[in-house]
């Protein structure tokens, strides 16, 4: 019986988990839509393979720079970058592309938004800007190499040596380029993902606050309070059977499952107590103990919501899954 109450205890805690981060969850996605945070990460990763390789050697760990993502068809004025088109980067000719510009949801004369570039289009595109022309229009292929020599170093080096081992077969070399361009992003995307855990604890601690979640008084609650440990596994094993409730990201489906989560009798929100003086307080701020309890929690509960809904949401179903199968066995 006292094994159970701890499990259902932990099933309650991981439940309000869940929920919460579908609210993170939301404010993450909200915010990088606003600040097109993809785009602009995506834009400063190409722009330093391409454009800051003479004053800035790549090295093993990109870390791209935030900067506004470039206007399509803006020439942007760099020294040390190669050329096509006067005084217009690579990487600017590259996101004016054909193959890379109708990636753009935009399609206007306006920052790019183009948040994935498969490495097939990239080397695609990059390939066609690097051959000339010749009067007629059509493409100089055995003239690849000849430009390659007149990139800045040392993107310069690292094509030289892709387009030799290819012997200069144009399609072995756009596949090396492939495969170069697949690197790199996979390094920015390892960077992009630890610069989203930073932001989702900032969101979490703001929803812990906001909400007044804490993790030490919702356990304490739990495992005191049978009435609302059973409202709540009851209420989280009815949620959790509908495979749905893991995209709930609209604002009225989470207020709707905090809501859920409210009227179970759990201690969030911010509502007022009674202290042993007959006087009112914020509850969880009756006296110093139960201010650092409630500040811990806020913490404990922020590093918890930052790793997502989808493993709260995943660890639930693990959970009900486990305790059914204890519950026949006994």
């Amino acid at each position: 019986m006292f094994a159970n109450s701890i499990f259902d205890v932990v099933i309650g805690l991981m439940f309000v988990f869940f929920v919460c981060s579908l609210a993170v969850s939301g404010i993450n996605e909200f915010v990088r839509k606003l600040l097109n945070t993809r785009a602009k990460a995506l834009w400063s990763s190409v722009s330093r393979m391409l454009d800051e390789s003479e004053r800035a050697p790549q090295s093993d760990k990109i870390t791209p720079r935030l900067d506004a993502a470039p206007t399509r068809g803006q020439p942007v004025l760099e020294a040390g970058v190669a050329q096509g088109d006067a005084g217009t980067s690579l990487s600017a000719r590259l996101f004016d592309h054909p193959s890379i510009a109708r990636l753009d949801p935009t399609r206007l004369n306006r920052p790019s938004r183009v948040t994935h570039i498969p490495p097939t289009e990239f080397a695609r595109a990059l390939v066609d800007i690097l051959t000339p022309d010749d009067p007629a229009g059509n493409k100089r292929w055995d003239q690849l190499g000849n430009e390659i020599t007149k990139l800045p170093r040392p993107l310069r080096s690292q094509f030289q040596l892709l387009y030799e081992e290819s012997q200069g077969d144009v399609l072995q070399f756009r596949r090396a380029i492939e495969g170069w361009f697949d690197d790199g992003m996979t390094r920015v995307s390892s960077w992009y993902k630890k610069r989203t855990r930073v932001a989702m604890v900032g969101y979490g601690l703001f929803v812990a606050v906001l909400l007044n979640v804490s993790a030490v008084n919702l356990t304490a609650e739990l495992y005191q309070n049978g009435v609302v440990r059973d409202a709540v596994v009851q209420l989280a094993s009815t949620q959790i059977a509908q495979e749905d409730i893991a995209r709930c990201t609209e604002p009225s489906c989470i207020e709707r499952e905090i809501g859920g989560i409210v009227d179970t009798g759990l201690p969030v929100l911010w509502r007022s107590c009674s202290r042993d003086d007959g006087s009112s307080v914020m509850c969880g701020f009756q006296d110093g103990n139960a201010i650092a309890g409630t500040i811990v929690g806020w913490l404990v509960t922020a590093a918890a919501l930052s790793v997502g809904a989808a493993f709260w949401f995943a660890l639930l179903q693990r959970a009900f899954k486990l305790r059914s199968n204890v519950g026949r066995k006994t």
